[in-house]
């Protein structure tokens, strides 16, 4: 044997002799013993699994057992996807009641520490610890997590700060909506910011009320392309960011807070990136700031149960790419003519969604609503709209959904329609 082999060959003797010694023994069956013992042991903290999403979890080869993901090159555990996937479409109490009935009942075991490659940890939608648990701080020491998914699991307490130890973090979500044993809050989100490589966040239903710094923060995360904080009681702080760093930033969701303005010097609308933009549900009384023409990009613009009384075409002069506008519940008094009118006509024929239900529209349907020829969903429910329903509706070969209800329309529907 050569020097060069022999070293090549003493070395890889090196390399299996540490991975063993620090990880455990590897079984016949390909999995790692001590990775086989701490994934037995978080099942033996499984009270109840309804869908019998570990009952395959016996046997030798953990590699094998469902919801467990190793890797092909070392044989380690680097993936655990528990979530909870009974339909949300066939069940729709969306609280707590969801994972009860549906997810595995126990509680998150410490032995998971014992996975220290792992990567990839979903479960979304279970029951584990019950109501009145807060979010373990050990998972903040699981630290090659890339992805980490704790959504509908309705925690309550502070959010362990020691998250912010997951350095390698790309997705984390915390969605914490409609939970009946208290809320989930955190009064200071710094920890955020020792994750530089986050590109999903989702904290919705986490109180972040007191957490005044929360845009600064933000605005560190420079690899963001989704962020989603609906109905986080969220206000826009006295101090904004001079220049907004979220340049990757595709998808913000502010729904359901308490901004009631749309301020021109928020730091969002200098995000040319933003392709949905959702701040629906805020009590926003002002029309839109011309800032928003910056917006070139947006796609999906949502501002639906606000106060607006006045929509102002030189603001949305520059959204060509606008597939999607919905302002439902709002009080825009206007003629429907006068409104689409007012939209930018490089729209008209890429509009495939319009939800203008709830906003006290008056007059007739214009009969160049032809022009709009990729509507898909259209919704003038309760409105104020009048005359007959234009037969040039009927060409529009792409409509799916159209909503007329609880207005003031005279005629019949044809089949030319």
């Amino acid at each position: 044997m050569s020097a060069a082999a022999a070293c090549c060959c003493l070395l890889l003797i090196l390399a299996t002799t540490t991975a063993s010694s620090l990880h455990g023994q590897q079984t016949d069956g390909g999995c790692f013993t001590t990775e086989r013992d701490a994934l037995l042991s978080f099942k033996a903290g499984i009270a109840e699994d309804p869908q019998s999403i570990l009952a395959s979890w016996n046997g030798q080869d953990c590699c094998l057992w469902s919801g467990v993901r190793c890797s092909n090159r070392t044989g380690q555990v680097i993936g655990l996807d528990l979530r909870n996937d009974f339909p949300f479409a066939d069940f729709f109490d969306f609280s707590w009641n969801y994972g009860k009935r549906h997810g595995i009942h126990g509680k998150i075991s410490p032995s998971m520490l014992a996975l220290h490659h792992l990567e990839y940890l979903d479960l979304n939608g279970n029951y584990l610890g019950g109501i009145g648990v807060s979010i373990p701080r050990f998972l903040g020491s699981l630290e090659s997590l890339v992805y980490l998914n704790l959504s509908w699991m309705n925690f309550v307490g502070k959010v362990p700060p020691q998250l912010g130890n997951l350095s390698r973090l790309l997705y984390l979500d915390l969605y914490n909506k409609w939970n009946p044993g208290g809320e989930l809050f955190a009064g200071d989100i710094s920890w955020l910011a020792r994750l530089p490589s986050l590109k999903f966040l989702d904290m919705s239903g986490v109180n972040l009320r007191t957490t005044g710094n929360w845009v600064q923060v933000l605005n560190m995360l420079s690899n963001l392309r989704a962020l989603r904080l609906e109905d986080c009681r969220l206000v826009f702080p006295q101090i904004s960011v001079v220049h907004s760093n979220l340049t990757s930033l595709q998808m913000l969701d502010l729904s359901n807070n308490w901004l009631h303005t749309l301020n021109p010097t928020y730091w969002f609308w200098d995000v040319g990136t933003i392709r949905h933009l959702d701040l629906s549900g805020n009590e926003i009384d002002e029309p839109f700031p011309d800032a928003m023409g910056n917006m070139t990009c947006l796609e999906a613009l949502h501002l639906g149960y606000n106060h607006l009384t006045i929509v102002k075409s030189k603001a949305l002069k520059n959204l060509c790419n606008l597939r999607m506008l919905t302002l439902e519940e709002n009080w825009i008094n206007q003629y429907l003519s006068e409104f689409l009118e007012g939209l930018p006509h490089c729209v008209w024929s890429k509009m495939e969604l319009l939800d203008l239900s709830m906003t006290n529209l008056s007059g007739e349907i214009p009969k160049w609503i032809n022009k709009w020829t990729d509507l898909r969903i259209v919704k003038l429910s309760s409105n104020r709209l009048v005359g007959s329903v234009p037969l040039e509706i009927g060409p529009l070969s792409k409509l799916k959904i159209l909503y007329l209800d609880s207005n003031q329309f005279n005629g019949s529907i044809l089949e030319d329609h």
